[in-house]
Parts: C-alpha cells; sequence; structure tokens
C-alpha cells in the first residue's frame, strides 16, 4: 500500500556483435521475470513475482550491463520490495524515477510518502503521484490512496482515500484491494461492510499478495464477515509470513505465544519475532522486549528489554512506549527517572494506548515526574476504565478516597 533496450549491431568487429545480444538477454529475461503488469505490453504478467531471488540476480545482472536502463531498475526495485529488501528497493527505484520510468517513480514516490527506510517527503510524493493517477496507473492510485488514508501530504480524506483505492482495485491492483477491505471492515470512506472487506480481502489474498493475506487473516482471526477461525488465520499469517512479510511474521509468533489455533509454543513465538525485528518492524521488536521483560520462554532480562523497547519507542511504537515509561518509573533494567517515565507514558497516551493512560493516571495521583493532579488522574483512569483497562478501576477508587480525605 503497484523505449526498450537498444541493440546496436554494427560492423566494428566480432567481439561487439557477440556481446551486444547478452545485453538485450539479460534485460529481455529481467523483464520477463520482474516486470509489472501494469506497464503496455506486460499485462499478462503476474503481480507477484514467482521467483524473487533468481529474478532479483538476473535483473542486477542486466542492470550493471545497463547501468541507465531505467526500466531494469523499476523492474529490479519492484523485486527487492516483494522481497521485503526496502533499502535496495528505495536504491534501485529512484535510479528509475530518474529515467522517467513511471512504475518506478510512482512506487519510489510511495515509500517518499512515509517512510523509515529514507526521509519522508509526503508533499514531493503526492506531486509525484498525483499526475501518474490522473493518467490511469494503478499503482500511483495507491499511492494517492494512501496519502488521503493517512494525511500524508494532503489532509486525511477517507471518501478521497477510497476512490483512489478503487481506482487501483478495479484495475486488479492487490494492494489497493487489500487497502479497500481495511476501509469496508472499519467503515473510513465507505460505509462499513465485513462482506465486501472479505470480498477484496479474497480478491487480494488470491494473488499472493501479502497484505492481502494479512487482512483476511484477520477478519477471520476476529470473525468479521465469516466465521472466526484460527487455525484459517493461522494457515493465511504463515502463508504471508513464508512470502517474507514481517507483519504476517509477527502476528504468527503472536498466535504461537498465545496459543491461537495452536499450541503454545515460545521457541517458534520468539523466533518469528526476531524474524520480523530483524527487518525493523516496531511490533515484533516491542513483542521481543516484552517476552524478555516477563521472561517467557527466556532468560527475564529487563536491560536487554529496555534497550529493545527503546527501540521500538523511537520507531513510534505505542506499546512499548508503556511498557519503557513503566521501567523507568520502577528502575527496573535502567535508572529510575519518573521524568523519563512521564515522558514516554505521555507520548503513548497521546498515541491512544489505554495502558498508558492507566498510568497517566498513577503519575498524576502520586505526582511522580508531574505535579499532582487528582482531577487529571481521575479524567485518565476513566478513559482507561472505559477501554476495558480492568486494572483503571483500583486507580479510580483510590482517587475517590484520597479526594475525601483532602480538606
Amino acid at each position: 500500500m503497484r523505449a526498450r533496450l537498444l541493440t546496436c549491431i554494427g560492423l566494428a568487429g566480432m567481439f561487439v556483435s557477440m556481446a551486444q545480444p547478452v545485453l538485450a538477454s539479460s534485460g529481455g529475461s529481467c523483464a520477463a521475470l520482474a516486470a509489472s503488469p501494469f506497464e503496455a505490453g506486460f499485462a499478462d504478467h503476474p503481480q507477484r513475482i514467482t521467483d524473487l531471488r533468481h529474478a532479483i540476480a538476473v535483473c542486477e545482472d542486466a542492470l550493471a550491463a545497463s547501468p541507465d536502463a531505467a526500466d531494469i531498475a523499476a523492474w529490479l526495485g519492484r523485486a527487492h520490495a516483494e522481497a521485503f529488501d526496502h533499502t535496495a528497493a528505495i536504491a534501485a527505484l529512484e535510479r528509475a524515477m530518474s529515467g522517467g520510468h513511471p512504475i518506478g517513480t510512482a512506487l519510489y514516490a510511495t515509500y517518499l510518502l512515509d517512510s523509515r527506510h529514507l526521509t519522508a517527503q509526503p508533499e514531493r510524493a503526492v506531486a509525484l503521484l498525483r499526475p501518474l493517477a490522473e493518467s490511469g496507473l494503478a499503482i500511483a492510485q495507491h499511492g494517492m490512496g494512501r496519502a488521503y488514508d493517512f494525511g500524508f501530504g494532503v489532509d486525511v480524506d477517507a471518501q478521497q482515500a477510497a476512490h483512489y483505492y478503487r481506482l487501483a482495485a478495479d484495475q486488479g491492483y492487490s494492494r489497493a484491494q487489500a487497502a479497500l477491505a481495511s476501509l469496508y471492515e472499519l467503515g473510513l470512506g465507505v460505509e462499513q461492510d465485513y462482506g465486501r472487506s472479505l470480498h477484496w480481502a479474497e480478491m487480494a489474498a488470491a494473488q499472493n499478495d501479502p497484505y492481502g493475506l494479512y487482512q483476511l487473516a484477520w477478519l477471520y482471526q476476529s470473525g468479521q464477515g465469516v466465521e472466526q477461525n484460527y487455525a484459517e488465520a493461522l494457515r493465511l499469517y504463515q502463508h504471508g509470513a513464508d512470502l517474507g512479510d514481517p507483519f504476517a511474521a509477527n502476528e504468527l509468533g503472536h498466535f504461537y505465544a498465545e496459543g491461537l489455533g495452536t499450541p503454545v509454543d515460545m521457541v517458534r513465538a520468539i523466533a518469528l519475532f526476531e524474524r520480523a525485528a530483524a527487518s525493523g518492524e516496531p511490533l515484533a521488536i516491542a513483542n521481543l522486549g516484552q517476552i524478555y521483560v516477563l521472561g517467557r520462554g527466556v532468560a527475564m532480562d529487563t536491560a536487554y528489554a529496555a534497550s529493545l523497547l527503546l527501540q521500538a519507542s523511537e520507531l513510534g511504537e505505542k506499546t512499548a512506549m508503556t511498557t519503557l515509561g513503566f521501567l523507568y518509573s520502577q528502575g527496573d533494567g535502567v535508572a529510575e527517572d519518573q521524568a523519563e517515565a512521564f515522558r514516554w507514558t505521555q507520548k503513548a497516551a497521546d498515541l491512544g494506548d489505554p495502558m498508558a493512560w492507566n498510568n497517566l493516571g498513577n503519575h498524576y495521583e502520586k505526582g511522580l515526574g508531574v505535579p499532582r493532579d487528582l482531577g487529571l488522574a481521575r479524567q485518565f483512569y476513566q478513559q482507561a476504565v472505559d477501554a476495558g483497562i480492568l486494572l483503571a478501576r483500583k486507580g479510580l477508587a483510590d482517587v475517590t478516597e484520597l479526594e475525601k480525605q483532602a480538606p
């Protein structure tokens, strides 16, 4: 949330005339393996590259032989992106964009919207994507959908997001189909409709799209639009993880850690979290941190946990911020620092983490890292209770007693 190589046959001698077809063959092989079906002449290509490792090797050789070939750079970048090697993808796609290749430009611009793999430039991304989307390029339409969906370079507008996703989904672009499924599930920009969410998720999953598989798995996991089925969700997450999707690997780790549709297997859960964390997935890093805090399947190590939670927090993961704040408040794995504890807890609360609301209530109730304020303590405890945090009920009761004792 998708002119060809020139061949010069001249009279310069046998070595030139023999070498040139090799270059053309390399480019042609790269195209056959990795070209996008949304390019003219490649409509019969599958969206998912069948053999990523082979495609990357062939396209790297082709680009080395023809370093100015924007189309080869785009195909290589597309292959790296499907392999979740975002650093390599960005490098290749930037070359494709510099050469004016539409697919390469659209994919690079999608990274520019909001990416921890390079400095985001959302306004520039939208400027690159909009004309391509208006020309009918599905990958760019999906990019514009993401821009309006999350407010990257434009104001958040769920209806516009749904509009652009639908344009791309109707052309068969699986990433947009998965995104549209999510909008129908949540009722954002469209009327909530679990049946349509299931339809679009199935369309994307049928094309082996990792995001479609993830969305479909979530519907089975939550029982929305379909009977709840942990075993089917597990199968779909496994398929996504096998395709290299770190989100699916993280969720699969959660299934094994909690015994959803399968016996608890912490060894497998930790391996999956580690695999997803190695790709930089913040929630997987946070999950690893939680495992070391609790000592589940590993020796408890709060110092190592704190380092993982800090890493995830700096990547914006709110649950990691909450736990990190708690460790600072307790001096567990880190030196006690109530001001730092409050800072991370406030950040998590601002991002909407209910447990952080409970912990903020505790900070204001006891004056930890912030002046005591029973009114704010009551407010945050109540927010946490309303969100289903049972622990916050005790906080509310304690604040009530303190208010009675106040002169």
